[in-house]
């Protein structure tokens, strides 16, 4: 019994050291503000690109001895004023190109300077090293183009490391 009550006041001292572990796995992996969307422009959208960001969900350090597991969040961001920009599709790839999830299937239309978020919690290492995102867009032409970039945050014992990396328009295939 007494072992017991050990494991379980363990196991909540744990818990709250590292409550982020605990929620990551409950909240929805795509986010945006209830406002942030609307109905497709009547406006045709005839700017379309691909915007892709690498993900470091995991790296690799010491020589390959040591794995470091990151969350993820690939922020997309609305630029234009007065223009809706489309979000067509977005991918999540493993490092070997292959998908791992599809995020967004079908477009969503964010308003002018609105966001949205799409989340991969520290312990989710299916798309391993070298991951990444591809997101498909459209928007009027003349329209700004849309910020896409990646943060990545890692947790472990009482050290954090965090950092961002930009998003770079490639090719859209047909």
């Amino acid at each position: 019994m007494q072992t017991t009550s050990r494991l379980l006041a363990l196991g909540i001292l744990l818990a709250a050291a590292f409550p982020t572990l605990a929620r990551d796995r409950e909240r929805p992996a795509l986010n945006f503000p209830p406002d942030a969307t609307t109905t497709a422009p009547e406006q045709k959208l005839a700017s379309r690109g691909r915007t892709f960001v690498p993900l470091h969900s995991t790296l690799i350090g010491h020589g390959g001895v040591t794995r470091l597991n990151f969350s993820g969040t690939l922020s997309i961001h609305n630029a234009s004023a007065a223009n809706v920009l489309a979000i067509d599709r977005v991918d999540y790839r493993s490092g070997a190109g292959e998908i791992v999830e599809t995020f967004v299937s079908e477009p969503i239309y964010l308003k002018p300077y609105a966001s949205m978020q799409i989340a991969i919690a520290q312990d989710d290492t299916r798309a391993g090293v070298g991951a990444s995102f591809t997101v498909d867009w459209s928007t009027p032409a003349g329209s700004d183009e849309p910020v896409v970039e990646a943060a990545m945050a890692s947790f472990v014992g009482t050290h954090s490391y965090s950092f961002l990396t930009p998003g770079r328009r490639v090719s859209r295939p047909q």
